[in-house]
């Protein structure tokens, strides 16, 4: 079952795993773990808790701090961990992170939602964006 979800224009296709099977599809795509890459003990972080660990991380790696010889593998690093703090400290796109990697029962409590009111906000949103355009359409044309 894949469900698709839209946020900033873009789509985004999610399809529900477990979470060992998340972690470990993971590590064989290569695509960076951003609790790992921040060196966060849990996937229940706070903002506040995130913000510090970038903060520190971002201080450690950040290009310009570095020396010459290690300063691509830094500057990759960096941008990994700026990706990391983006994605988790912004709700809307750690719970898409999350989902992804597999954590339906944290993104469930922490939302406390179900999918069926997620569902009915996304269609409200799609019908008020609807007939905005075909008001829209009506002045012109007329």
């Amino acid at each position: 079952m894949e469900i698709s979800m839209q946020m900033n224009n873009k789509v985004f296709k999610l399809k529900p795993i477990s979470c060992q099977a998340a972690v470990l599809a993971a590590m064989h795509t290569g695509k960076p773990n951003f609790y790992q890459s921040l060196s966060l003990s849990s996937q229940n972080a706070g903002f506040d808790e995130i913000k510090k660990s970038y903060k520190i991380m971002a201080l450690q790696y950040h290009p310009d701090v570095c020396t010459f010889l290690t300063k691509e593998e830094s500057t990759r690093r960096f941008i990994e961990l700026r990706t990391a703090y983006e994605t988790l400290s912004d709700p809307n796109s750690r719970e898409i992170y999350d989902y992804e990697l597999g954590f339906e029962d944290l993104f469930e409590r922490r939302r406390g939602c179900n999918y069926r009111r997620v569902w009915e906000k996304q269609i409200i949103g799609l019908k008020k964006r609807s007939a905005e355009r075909m008001e829209n359409r009506k002045c012109r044309s007329g």
